[in-house]
């Protein structure tokens, strides 16, 4: 029986919905956009995609649940990408975990 509880226990730990990083999209930056009002950090593509399935595509956002260390270390690359006109390559969450209502953001590089 405890073994059975435990199985249990697991399926549903591992059913449960989280943020997944299962897309990318490369573009040159339109915009980077910091406020005082929070630790996240938003930015647009000028190839912004138009829609998602959960979120507003107006903007993707690092969430202020990252690190501020690795924040500081992703907003540095979206501002060198952004001076430099470089496109940049991020890994994103498709499928609907939003941050503020927008697209949750895993990686920029």
């Amino acid at each position: 029986m405890k073994k059975l509880l435990i199985g249990i226990a697991c399926l549903i730990v591992a059913t449960t919905g989280h943020a997944d990083y299962n897309a990318n999209i490369a573009g040159e930056l339109e915009g980077v956009y910091v406020y005082s009002g929070g630790d996240y950090i938003d930015f647009r593509f000028k190839n912004q995609p138009s829609t998602h399935p959960g979120c507003s595509p107006t903007y993707f956002v690092i969430a202020d649940t990252v690190p501020a260390e690795r924040r500081r270390m992703m907003l540095a690359r979206l501002l060198a990408a952004y001076a430099l006109k470089e496109v940049v390559n991020i890994g994103f969450d498709n499928s609907g975990d939003c941050v503020h209502g927008y697209v949750r953001v895993h990686r920029a590089g």
